[in-house]
């Protein structure tokens, strides 16, 4: 397929608009995180074409900051409204850096002119109700982006995986790769689908307000409408890629405007970014914090939150090589195994035993069980991806 030549004038001031988007932006995030310079990039062939590069993140940007100023077709949360969730999971389908755009523009208006009813009763008179107004809210941004950024940079990553050796005619690792993050992709986001009725509890919980059906339905009765949507997001981004530029590395593709955009990222002077200074016990601590405030609408106790913490952070402790545990092998007999595999392997086992625990608690009004499954999972990810220390790595 022929590509898409360079434009004439590359340094026109919209293809330099483009490039300072989807390279000097990331550029600056990696100093700080190497997630969120991957985040911002990914969707970098929209660039290609310097108009679409220019527009597509200020019209996702004023698209999200409409979503949460106003909250078309929501009165409490996203995940009320049909529309949103589509439109958050195709746009980020589509391109991981758009979906972040979204996420930003969302937040700042939600943030600063969105309504939230159930707290008006309270009038954030106290402390606590403004901790617990706002610390559920940080929440609901954590699920859209989840959505929105988290979804397709993990399908990439994981799909990445399954690439074949170059010597493997190039047809066949096309329909492999293109395979390969069409169905990833359409996992991860009916993973999301079912979790998200739960996670989004603290919303209206911590507000002593009953969960509205719309916001605990939607995703789980329209799943496999959003599901489809995205599958064929998914496979637009990939017929748009082909479409727009020669393989990297392939002969003759130097002149590519997206070779050369992705090149500038690559070959950029490596960096260490900010997060990744710390000390790794603090970086196992900061995620199992991360991973127990996702959690936080499963809890119905102060304990339940400092156990799912506790046996959070001991799995990933074990799975590390701060202890003195010869990994080694594991390791890397581990690492040979695609991450998506090791997923589908802990979701067998407890789809399973949700299957006799949950019928067990269905009398009740506790969501102990689901916490439970959670937890187990979570550990069982961890310790089915141990951390490999590099030669010279800090403790």
């Amino acid at each position: 397929m022929t590509a898409t030549p360079l434009p004439q004038h590359g340094n026109d001031p919209l293809s330099k608009a483009a490039d300072a988007i989807w390279v000097g932006i990331p550029l600056g995030l990696r100093r700080f995180s190497t997630g969120l310079a991957v985040s911002a990039v990914d969707g970098l062939y929209l660039a290609a074409k310097p108009v679409i590069g220019f527009v597509a993140p200020i019209f996702v940007f004023l698209l999200g900051l409409i979503i949460g100023v106003f909250h078309p077709g929501f009165d409490y949360v996203f995940t009320e409204a049909l529309w949103v969730i589509v439109a958050v999971a195709v746009i980020g389908t589509l391109s991981g850096g758009l979906g972040l755009y979204l996420t930003l523009g969302f937040v700042l208006g939600d943030l600063a002119l969105g309504d939230h009813p159930q707290w008006d009763r309270f009038g954030q008179t106290f402390l606590l109700d403004s901790l617990a107004q706002y610390g559920s809210m940080l929440l609901t941004y954590a699920l859209f982006a989840m959505l929105a950024v988290g979804v397709p940079v993990a399908a990439k990553s994981f799909a990445a995986e399954f690439r074949l050796p170059s010597q493997t005619p190039r047809a066949l690792r096309a329909l492999v790769g293109l395979g390969a993050l069409v169905i990833i992709s359409g996992l991860l986001v009916w993973v999301w689908t079912q979790s998200a009725p739960l996670l989004v509890r603290p919303v209206f919980v911590w507000a002593d307000f009953r969960p509205t059906v719309a916001a605990m339905a939607t995703t789980q009765v329209q799943g496999r409408l959003i599901v489809s949507l995205a599958i064929l997001a998914a496979i637009g981004r990939a017929v748009a890629q082909l479409m727009l530029a020669n393989p990297i590395g392939a002969a003759g593709s130097d002149g590519d405007r997206m070779t050369q955009l992705e090149n500038s990222f690559r070959t950029d002077q490596p960096i260490v970014p900010l997060l990744s200074r710390m000390r790794l016990v603090v970086r196992l601590l900061v995620r199992a914090a991360i991973l127990t405030a996702v959690l936080a609408g499963l809890y119905a106790a102060m304990w339940q939150a400092v156990l799912a913490f506790a046996v959070l952070f001991l799995a990933q402790l074990i799975a590390s090589p701060l202890l003195p545990l010869n990994l080694g092998g594991y390791a890397r007999f581990m690492a040979r195994i695609p991450r998506i595999v090791r997923l589908i392997v802990v979701m067998i086992p407890m789809y399973l035993l949700g299957a006799i625990l949950v019928p067990l608690f269905l009398d009740g009004t506790s969501f102990f069980p689901f916490l439970l499954l959670a937890i187990i999972a979570a550990v069982l990810m961890t310790l089915l991806s141990p951390h490999v220390r590099e030669e010279g790595e800090e403790q």
